[in-house]
């Protein structure tokens, strides 16, 4: 060889000798390839669960724990709190009840929250690993795109609809909606309706809609030509054929969730007064159009927007072979069709509001919450597209101006959910609280030595009443049942599911809640005498209501006060003998 030629061959690597060897050979073989791969799974998993927890892990109760998690322990202990109007009424998500309320036979109400919350976010979190797994593989990116989901479906939803919080089975019915969207991408259909048939059974809404938009996504599938299944055009015969007996399962099971609410409804003379009543009042906010902030709506339509960018563009970038062309756009056409949801709904709000036959028309669609599914279905479209478009880049070793452009927006995501966790953990109550219960918006000093006074006054009625006491209690609370473990006449959080019921809870809030929140007097806005005919009425046998108010009265009250003993101490909270004077 000349001397001014550079030799080129490589060197022979010089064997690995030792511990390390012998891992590397192990490494190769197929056992220890499916063994490493299933330890990142799982180390991904467990990480993606963590930042769930940091960003949900508030004290208990969460806002809808102390509402679900207490007729779950009514569900499995009639005793507690014998005859609640809420806790009473029909179990809705009898599924849930059913295979998790066991737990408050064992455990007190606090740690069968974490219990679940728990096992609900490492669900969540292998749902969600299995979907990104359908679109990229490089590590921890799934984690990324996980929290930018979070974020994106926290603070720009338009109905206030969440996927990772409490402990509840709107949480468990998410995971199964996402292991079928995974199947979904995999072509895996006779895996997908039964999925949706578990999600339907915790919760009917849930899985109803997402089945719905599998349906469309499946529709899609035999008709576009660039993404039909290969092999060529499948007939609609054939289809039926094939997905029937996936379908009958997941039908069947879905019945568990489907039967109980549809039993309660059954041959009620209130469901028109029940509908208007929850449409209009109680849950507005979720699904009624008209009750939606003018920000929430122009945030989420920037969502749209950001999301349809992204995805047009990755689709034209060239980084996309058949099969990955194909899972994208079955996660476009399922958010798309839970945006026709919302379309309906916002059509079905319009009617509502004009009134009359139309509006008994409307709000007997409205409860059924049509834009739920869309608060979750395109910001997980848009944090899935970035994962793809993140790992595309990272994985381009010569393409550094990319990578870093990679590198700067997954420290902008990181640092965005470090906020969102420290919002969120801000307050120190549990959000039920800090939801509901009385505040000072100017001293939070203040605010937290009434928490501190709400605990103690329910603590004192937990150990010094009987367990069939019956309380009038403050119209800005929900947490006394679970702190205080005592029937209550009603809470305006509590709303019953089946007409007949909540027609007797809108009568007792009318005459209970609605007054104490236009008067500073609070139920002392009624005489003695008024009070102890509401409480012969609704077997009341205590009052607890603000001390502040019983000082506001020109007259003291006659019912004797049994907290405090002392009655000049000072406290936020009193509570009243009904009956003594």
């Amino acid at each position: 060889m000349p001397s001014n030629q550079v030799n080129l061959k490589k060197p022979e690597a010089t064997p690995q000798k030792g511990l390390s060897a012998r891992f590397f050979k192990w490494s190769q073989t197929p056992f220890g390839k499916r063994l490493l791969a299933n330890w990142q799974a799982a180390a991904e998993i467990v990480l993606l669960a963590i930042c769930f927890g940091l960003v949900a892990g508030q004290r208990a109760p969460d806002v809808n724990e102390s509402h679900y998690l207490c007729k779950a322990k009514h569900f499995w202990d009639p005793s507690y709190c014998p005859d609640d109007i809420f806790l009473s009424s029909s179990f809705s998500h009898l599924a849930f009840y059913v295979s998790t309320g066991w737990l408050t036979k064992l455990v007190s109400l606090p740690a069968y929250a974490w219990i679940g919350r728990i096992l609900t976010w490492i669900f969540l979190a292998a749902g969600w690993r299995a979907i990104c797994r359908q679109l990229f593989s490089l590590p921890l990116v799934s984690v990324v795109s996980g929290i930018f989901f979070l974020i994106l479906n926290e603070r720009l939803h338009l109905a206030g609809e969440w996927v990772v919080g409490g402990f509840e089975a709107k949480g468990i019915a998410y995971g199964f909606v996402f292991f079928a969207i995974a199947s979904l991408l995999k072509r895996n259909w006779q895996w997908v309706w039964p999925l949706l048939g578990c999600a339907s059974a915790f919760h009917v809404l849930v899985g109803g809609w997402a089945a719905i938009a599998a349906g469309a996504c499946l529709l899609y599938s035999m008709m576009a030509p660039s993404v039909r299944e290969p092999g060529g055009s499948v007939s609609f015969g054939q289809i039926v054929k094939i997905q029937s007996v996936p379908l009958l399962i997941g039908f069947l099971i879905a019945l568990v969730g489907i039967l109980p609410p549809l039993m309660a409804e059954s041959f009620s003379p209130h469901k028109v007064a029940a509908n208007a009543v929850y449409v209009n009042e109680r849950v507005a906010h979720h699904v009624n159009f008209a009750s939606f902030p003018v920000l929430f709506v122009g945030r989420f339509a920037i969502l749209i927007l950001l999301w349809q960018v992204f995805n047009r563009w990755f689709t034209k970038s060239g980084y996309l072979d058949r099969t990955l062309l194909y899972r994208v756009k079955m996660l476009e056409v399922f958010a798309l069709t839970t945006l026709l949801f919302s379309f309906a709904g916002l059509l079905l709000s319009g009617v509502a509001e004009q009134g009359g036959e139309g509006a008994v028309f409307a709000n007997r669609f409205l409860r059924f919450y049509f834009f739920r599914l869309a608060d979750v279905a395109v910001p997980a479209s848009l944090a899935l597209v970035t994962g793809c478009i993140l790992s595309r880049w990272i994985a381009d070793r010569g393409d550094f101006p990319h990578q870093a452009c990679s590198g700067i927006f997954m420290g902008c995501i990181l640092v965005a959910g470090a906020t969102l966790v420290q919002e969120n953990h801000a307050d120190g109550r549990p959000n039920a609280d800090a939801r509901t219960l009385l505040s000072d918006p100017v001293d939070s000093g203040r605010t937290s030595q009434i928490y501190r006074n709400w605990r103690k006054a329910c603590d004192w009625i937990l150990e010094n009443t009987d367990q069939d006491a019956v309380f009038i209690t403050p119209a800005q609370q929900q947490t006394f049942k679970w702190y205080a473990g005592r029937t209550e006449v009603c809470c305006w959080k509590d709303v019953p599911q089946d007409p007949n019921t909540m027609a007797k809870w809108r009568k007792r809030i009318r005459l209970l809640v609605e007054p104490q929140r236009a008067s500073d007097l609070g139920m002392f806005v009624y005489s003695d005498e008024q009070i102890l005919e509401m409480a012969d009425r609704f077997g009341a046998t205590h009052l607890l209501a603000l001390q502040q108010s019983a000082e506001l009265l020109s007259e003291p009250t006659k019912f004797r006060q049994v907290y405090p003993e002392d009655s000049a101490a000072r406290t936020t909270f009193s509570v009243f003998e009904l009956g003594k004077k």
